[in-house]
C-alpha cells in the first residue's frame, strides 16, 4: 500500500533523512521505532505531505503521491496523527471531528452521522464530552479525539506519531485496545513510537532508524529478541551490526 523509495529530505539547508526505504503492506501494522532525534517525524512529515521529499518517491497504492499537497494525500486515504495531536482547543469535540471529516465532504450527510458514529462507539467518553472544548480535555481524551478525528476521513492508511507520549499506562493499554479494533476492521497502519516495547508489541514487521537512516529491520518478534534493537534505542550503539557498543 505504501513504498517509499530512496528519501532524503530535511529543514532548510539541514539533511534529516538519507536514502530512506520502506513498505507497508494492506492491513498490517508497521512499526517505525528509534532515539528522539533519529528523523521518525520528519519522514511521516513526508509521507503525509508535510514536508518535500529532496530526492526519491513516496508511493501509495501504485501511484506516486510525491508531490501531491496534503489534502489531496487525505483524499486518497492517507491521516496523519500528529505528535502532540494538535486539536483545536477552543473548538468543541464534535467540531472537531466535523473538521475531520471535511476533506470529503460528509459533514451534512447520512455518512458522517454513520462515521460519528463509529468514533463515538470508539471512544464512547467523547460522546459524552462532544460539546466540551478540546483544550479541557485529559490527555488521553485528546488522543481519542486526534485519532476519531482521523478516523472521519475514513483512511485507508493510518499515521500515527508518538500516540503514547506522556500517557499513563492505563490510557495507553485504551488506546491500543481501540487501534487493535480499527486493524480488526482492516485498517492498515504505520506507528511511529519511542517506546521500542510498546511499539514492537503492536507490530506486524519493524524498522529501526537511526539518525536518519534505516538500520535494521524484520519482524516485530525478530526485532524484539535482537538486542541490537535495545543499543540503538537507546542511543549507545555506534559500530555497524554486530559490533559492540562503544
Amino acid at each position: 500500500m505504501l513504498e517509499v523509495r530512496g528519501i532524503d529530505s530535511g529543514y532548510g539547508h539541514v539533511q534529516v533523512l538519507e536514502d530512506v526505504s520502506l513498505e507497508v503492506r494492506a492491513g498490517e501494522a508497521v512499526t517505525l521505532i528509534g532515539a528522539n532525534g533519529a528523523g521518525k517525524s520528519t519522514l511521516l512529515k513526508v509521507v503525509s505531505g508535510l514536508l518535500p521529499a529532496w530526492k526519491g518517491s513516496v508511493v501509495f497504492d501504485g501511484e506516486d503521491v510525491s508531490s501531491m499537497k496534503p489534502d489531496k494525500r487525505v483524499g486518497k486515504g492517507i491521516a496523519l496523527i500528529p505528535e502532540g495531536r494538535r486539536l483545536f482547543g477552543s473548538m468543541t469535540v464534535e467540531e472537531n471531528l466535523r473538521l475531520g471529516a471535511y476533506s470529503r465532504e460528509r459533514r451534512a450527510t447520512d455518512e458522517f452521522a454513520e462515521d460519528l458514529h463509529s468514533v463515538f462507539e470508539l471512544f464512547p467518553v467523547l460522546e459524552e464530552r462532544a460539546e466540551q472544548t478540546a483544550g479541557t480535555l485529559s490527555g488521553g481524551e485528546q488522543q481519542m479525539l486526534a485519532i476519531g478525528r482521523a478516523r472521519m476521513s475514513r483512511p485507508r492508511l493510518l499515521l500515527l506519531d508518538e500516540p503514547s507520549l506522556g500517557l499513563a499506562p492505563m490510557v495507553i493499554r485504551e488506546i491500543f485496545a481501540a487501534l487493535g479494533r480499527l486493524r480488526e476492521r482492516g485498517l492498515t497502519m504505520f506507528l511511529v513510537e519511542q517506546d521500542a516495547k510498546i511499539a514492537l508489541k503492536q507490530a506486524d514487521r519493524g524498522y529501526v532508524m537511526r539518525t536518519g537512516r534505516i538500520v535494521l529491520s524484520g519482524s516485530a518478534s525478530d526485532l524484539m529478541a535482537d538486542d541490537d534493537v535495545r543499543l540503538i534505542y537507546l542511543g549507545a550503539w555506534h559500530g555497524g551490526e554486530g559490533e559492540s557498543p562503544a
